[in-house]
């Protein structure tokens, strides 16, 4: 997940950086209006796949299909007032209640990223731990992966509790 503002170059760099390391980035700037969003979707997209790297829009659908983004994340709130947007092959959102699952099942949510499991770096939250994930997991008809203080110590807890994978912020931006 993207973060430009702790990282230390612009972002379409660091995705060259990541190239064999990760196999997603959701571009997560949520305090750009559309017009900016799309330039810099723009940007990151191309070096997503010339790294190899799958794009993934957060919010901002509108600009997301004008850049041809194929994948999109909304977050739970935003999901239920718009319902499912048209034209994207997968739509991803979150969850951080057990109950919240079966509403976003419900949008048609091809996927879900359960948060925070761990205490995030960024900002002072407590994690829910690998119970709440596993009933997430337990409640979903869909993949669910892991967000919140996901570390090279912790990946490994979330991937035993069975997640489809981790979505990692801070350290990656750094890296």
């Amino acid at each position: 997940m993207s973060d430009r503002y702790g990282c230390p170059r612009p972002l379409a760099e660091q995705v060259a950086r990541l190239a064999g390391v990760v196999d997603t980035l959701i571009l997560r700037e949520k305090d750009l209006d559309d017009g900016a969003y799309e330039v810099l979707a723009r940007e990151v997209m191309r070096a997503c796949d010339a790294a190899g790297i799958a794009f993934v829009a957060h919010g901002h659908a509108e600009a997301a299909r004008r850049v041809g983004a194929s994948y999109i994340h909304l977050p739970l709130p935003a999901f239920e007032v718009a319902g499912r947007p048209r034209g994207f092959e997968l739509v991803g959102t979150n969850v951080h209640e057990v109950d919240e699952v079966a509403r976003a099942e419900a949008l048609g949510a091809d996927c879900l990223i359960a948060s925070p499991v761990f205490a995030p770096s960024c900002k002072p939250v407590a994690g829910r731990g690998t119970d709440f994930l596993c009933a997430v997991i337990a409640a979903a008809h869909v993949p669910v992966f892991a967000l919140g203080g996901v570390t090279d110590d912790t990946e490994p807890l979330i991937r035993a509790a069975g997640a489809a994978g981790a979505v990692r912020m801070s350290d990656y931006m750094l890296r």
